[in-house]
C-alpha cells in the first residue's frame, strides 16, 4: 500500500489531520501523521520530528512548518520522496531584505515574545489567524482544541527554527512533482510565498482557494483530500 507522512505545523499536533484528511484516505493509503516533539502524544520536549530518515518511499504531506520539514526531507533523502504536497508552505518564514513574502520582523518578535510570556494567549490568538478572515465554528472547535495539547518548550523551540530556516537557496535541487496548495485568505503565510515557490521549484504546481485562511484543509477537506489522491 502506497504510504503518505503528513507532518504538521507550528502549534498543533498531527491529530489535526485526523477528521478533515486522514480519514479520507487512509482505506487507500498508509497514512501516518507523526507528532513533532513536545506535541500530542509525543511528550518528549526537542526540536524536530520523530523521524530523521524514511525507510520506504512516501508522499509527503507538509503544512507550513510541516512543508519546511517536508522540503528538507526531499533534499535529504530524494530517493525515498516521491512527491510532496505542500500546504501553506513558505520557504522562509520571515521577512528579510530580500525577502517580502515572509511575516513583518516585529509582528514575529512581538508574538515570540508572547509565546514565551504567555503561552495560552499567544495560541488563543493563532486559533483565530489559523482560521481564516471567514471562519467556521468546526474549524476554530478543532484548532483550540488541538493547541493545548502541545508543551511550551516546543513552540519556543518551533518558533526559532521558523526564524532561523531559509530554503530559498536550495530548493531549486527538489525535482520531485510537488503540488502547492494555499488560500488566498491566509494571514500566516502569504499566499506569494507559494507563488515564488512555484516559479523556483522545477517540477511545480499550486492551486489557490479563495478562503479557509492558514488552516485551509479543515474548511476545504474534500477537495485537498482529492488533490493528494491524484499526487499518490
Amino acid at each position: 500500500m502506497r504510504q503518505i507522512l503528513m507532518l504538521h505545523g507550528w502549534g498543533f499536533p498531527g491529530a489535526v489531520y485526523n477528521s478533515s484528511l486522514i480519514d479520507k484516505l487512509a482505506t487507500d493509503f498508509e497514512v501516518r501523521a507523526p507528532d513533532r516533539r513536545g506535541y500530542g502524544g509525543n511528550v518528549d520536549n526537542g526540536d524536530s520530528y520523530e523521524i530523521t530518515r524514511l525507510d520506504s518511499p512516501a508522499l509527503l504531506v507538509g503544512w507550513s512548518l510541516g512543508g519546511l520539514a517536508a522540503l528538507q526531507l526531499a533534499l535529504r533523502q530524494p530517493d525515498m520522496v516521491t512527491g510532496l504536497v505542500l500546504l501553506a508552505t513558505t520557504p522562509c518564514f520571515v521577512n528579510h531584505l530580500d525577502w517580502t513574502f515572509g511575516m513583518d520582523n516585529e509582528v514575529f518578535d512581538v508574538f515570540h515574545k508572547l509565546v514565551v510570556d504567555d503561552p495560552v494567549t499567544a495560541m488563543q490568538q493563532f486559533v483565530r489567524l489559523n482560521a481564516g478572515r471567514r471562519p467556521d465554528g468546526q474549524s476554530t472547535v478543532v484548532l483550540s482544541d488541538l493547541s493545548s495539547k502541545v508543551t511550551p518548550y516546543a513552540l519556543q523551540h518551533g518558533m526559532s527554527e521558523l526564524a532561523e530556516t531559509d530554503l530559498r537557496d536550495v530548493v531549486t535541487e527538489i525535482d520531485q512533482p510537488v503540488l502547492l496548495l494555499h488560500a488566498a485568505d491566509d494571514r500566516v503565510v502569504p499566499a506569494t510565498a507559494s507563488s515564488w515557490l512555484q516559479e523556483n521549484l522545477p517540477n511545480a504546481r499550486r492551486f489557490e482557494f479563495q478562503t479557509g485562511g492558514h488552516a485551509f484543509f479543515l474548511q476545504q477537506a474534500d477537495k485537498v483530500a482529492e488533490h493528494i489522491r491524484a499526487m499518490a
